[in-house]
């Protein structure tokens, strides 16, 4: 159940404690839907040096709302569930996020999203109990039988191939002046391109050569389109990108093949369990928030600026 009450000042008068939220008896305020909000800005790259149009504010609040609702109840149900996460499991998946960064590199990333480490570790250990809170809801689950499978499989042949498949090292840097550096440095044969990778790169592959190891078609960003046409040994031109300027150096190529039933069968059943649990998670969802107190300071939240 959602309710909306009125407050006739506005929110630039009023502290940041002040409550704009109520989510069953848990109070959101003022100070953290603008921390939501400008996470949102950022997610979104609108610049928080501009005045943004009155519809786009809209949509952005109204995000940002539905956003701090859904996690709200979430993190309830968490909480009244017991689930928990020991400080073990966080720390390796904390170690595993950070593997392959250096921890400048690593610290670059992080003020690229506007995180703080906190954030970024409270985020983690949030995806991590959500997540436990999805398996132990969809932990009956009913398996497909191979026939199932199979006859799927033969009713969509044309979605089970693999697509071909470059295998490349990559070199990122802040500047283009770096990268030209590093592109005259490959053309007179004067370094080996993995070891430019691990002096300078600072993709977290750098450490490995920069090696990303095989991916397809389509799987990376529009921009490395070109590396596909490479032929092996070949090094692209200067890509640049948000994340800075990069070189490619294809070392590998795989071309386009159709699958056989039995290589396909964890990604059937992969389709299978998701549309499962999909569907009675989205219902538990709908009852859950059906089911909830909620109520909006609707007059605080219409007066909430860009910035």
């Amino acid at each position: 159940m959602i309710s909306c009450s009125n407050l006739s000042s506005s929110s630039d008068e009023l502290p940041d404690s002040t409550p704009i939220l109520i989510i069953n008896a848990e109070e959101i305020t003022l100070e953290q839907f603008k921390k939501e909000l400008k996470a949102y800005k950022k997610k979104y790259h609108v610049s928080t040096k501009i005045v943004i149009n009155p519809s786009e504010l809209t949509w952005l609040k109204n995000r940002v709302l539905e956003e701090i609702i859904w996690n709200s109840l979430l993190r309830q149900e968490v909480r009244k569930k017991g689930i928990e996460i020991s400080q073990k499991e966080l720390d390796e998946a904390i170690q595993k996020s950070k593997l392959g960064y250096s921890e400048d590199s690593f610290e670059k990333q992080l003020a690229f999203e506007g995180l703080t480490n906190e954030d970024w570790k409270y985020s983690i250990k949030n995806s991590m109990l959500i997540n436990k809170l999805m398996e132990n809801l969809t932990n009956n689950k009913v398996f497909p039988s191979d026939s199932e499978m199979l006859n799927y499989f033969e009713a969509n042949e044309s979605k089970f191939y693999k697509k071909k498949q470059v295998k490349a090292l990559q070199i990122m840097v802040e500047t283009e002046e770096e990268i030209r550096k590093i592109q005259k440095d490959l053309l007179s044969k004067q370094k080996d391109f993995s070891v430019l990778a691990k002096e300078f790169s600072l993709g977290p592959e750098g450490v490995n050569g920069g090696d990303l190891g095989y991916f397809e078609a389509g799987l990376m960003p529009e921009e490395f389109d070109n590396v596909f046409k490479l032929k092996i040994n070949d090094i692209s031109d200067i890509i640049r990108t948000p994340y800075g300027f990069h070189l490619f150096k294809v070392v590998d190529k795989v071309k386009e093949r159709k699958m056989s039933f039995d290589e396909s069968k964890n990604r059937i059943e992969k389709l299978f369990l998701e549309k499962l649990q999909s569907s009675a998670y989205q219902s538990w969802l709908i009852q859950l928030k059906k089911n909830a107190v909620i109520e909006i300071k609707n007059e605080i939240f219409e007066k909430i600026k860009s910035n």
